[in-house]
């Protein structure tokens, strides 16, 4: 039986190639050649053919024995059940099998051009790719793809990878000839999540920005900066300095980076100023928060989750010193739902809030939005201008 140990103790023969079979799982074997490089590979009868499947190079930390036998098990499974591990790519002389992890690839290559790109990366490499990346794609069922979301346990989440899987399926199927339909077409829905209303009280900004204060980071600003501007998270945290205009005092969102794919302008309060300034935006070239990660694709969020849960753990601790009860938990788009509302509070007419959140929804939406075209800049600035007096106040009263 093979073991790691006796893996990589193997010597290289003097000519060609040797193979070491596995006899826990029936066809796995370790093939060496003279350069000494292990590969394992699976041995299996498909369709009365005798084929050979290279499963991959052994490393003893990436792709040790124990990984090689579990996807090896898999595609026995599916091999078993039907499903031909042959990719149609192998016509024109590529290699490799038809896995789901082996089609994502041409999958996301196919959908670079998405705005969302990343965050199909994310959600394949974190939720579907280490369930179900080794299994062939022509054997999934239904059943595996409802295991597959009953698994995650947020709703939201749940229906974002139920979603994308099925956006997969719909790219692969014309290149699975053996699959006669979308298995996610008829497989369990993930529970709708619930509408969030959470709209924090004044006292609970309050504490929000007294903890932010704690920040020594940039985090602490470019919150700052969403409470004041009302603007997506991506949008303040992979915006570019070039973004903004000093003289002019106006932010310019991109349309490649608007989440309804038309440019956006946000007038600056000298409030967003003062936190631009500690963000050094009109000095330099590149992104506003500064990068910290390798990629820098993920750079200006590196640590974000750290970071935001620091500062909720000191608004309890805040909260605690303060005798006031714990607020319950909050999201970082909750606070933009709290500047909206806030507005409301303060007399913004409602086409005028939906300008600064640049939505195109409510009084936006249908024949208006189409022959509606004022841009609200005036509107827009007097409204923040409005809501930062508002923050200013509530951070600035005692008790």
């Amino acid at each position: 039986m093979l073991t790691d140990a006796k893996i990589k103790g193997l010597k290289p023969p003097e000519a060609g190639q040797a193979e070491h079979p596995d006899t826990l799982v029936p066809g796995l074997r370790v093939r060496i050649g003279r350069s000494g490089a292990k590969v394992f590979i699976l041995r299996k009868r498909v369709s009365g053919k005798v084929r050979t499947i290279t499963l991959g190079r052994y490393h003893e930390r990436r792709f040790a024995l124990a990984e090689a036998r579990r996807k090896a098990r898999l595609l026995i499974s599916d091999i078993e059940a039907g499903a031909d591990p042959k990719l149609p790519s192998q016509r024109r002389g590529m290699k490799g099998v038809a896995t789901i992890e082996n089609l994502s690839r041409d999958y996301l290559k196919a959908k670079a051009h998405l705005r969302s790109i990343e965050e199909v990366r994310r959600i394949f490499d974190r939720y579907i790719l280490p369930a179900i990346g080794g299994r062939m794609a022509e054997a999934l069922t239904r059943a595996d793809v409802t295991a597959l979301v009953d698994a995650i346990e947020r709703p939201t989440m749940a229906r974002a990878v139920a979603a994308q899987l099925s956006s997969f399926y719909t790219w692969a199927m014309p290149r699975l000839p053996n699959l006669p339909v979308n298995p996610c077409r008829d497989a369990g829905k993930p529970a709708k999540a619930p509408s969030r209303d959470r709209v924090l009280a004044d006292w609970e900004l309050k504490l929000l920005w007294q903890a932010l204060a704690d920040e020594a980071s940039a985090f602490g600003p470019a919150v700052r900066l969403l409470i004041l501007s009302l603007q997506r998270r991506a949008e303040v945290f992979e915006a570019d300095k070039s973004e903004f205009d000093q003289a002019a005092r106006l932010w310019t969102i991109p349309a490649r980076r608007a989440k309804n794919d038309q440019t956006h302008l946000v007038p600056l309060t000298p409030a967003m100023v003062t936190e631009l300034d500690q963000l050094a935006a009109w000095t330099g070239n590149g992104a506003l928060v500064p990068a910290q990660g390798e990629n820098p694709k993920h750079a200006a969020m590196s640590g974000f989750s750290k970071a935001w849960g620091r500062v909720r753990t000191r608004v309890a601790e805040l909260a605690a010193e303060q005798g006031l009860d714990v607020p319950a938990p909050f999201t970082m788009h909750d606070l933009r739902r709290t500047g909206a509302t806030g507005m409301q509070r303060l007399g913004v007419a409602l086409e005028v809030t939906e300008a600064v959140l640049n939505h195109r929804s409510g009084s936006r939406a249908g024949i208006v939005g189409v022959y509606q075209r004022h841009d609200f800049a005036a509107e827009k600035r007097a409204a923040l201008s409005r809501w930062s007096d508002h923050v200013s106040k509530v951070v600035a009263c005692a008790g």
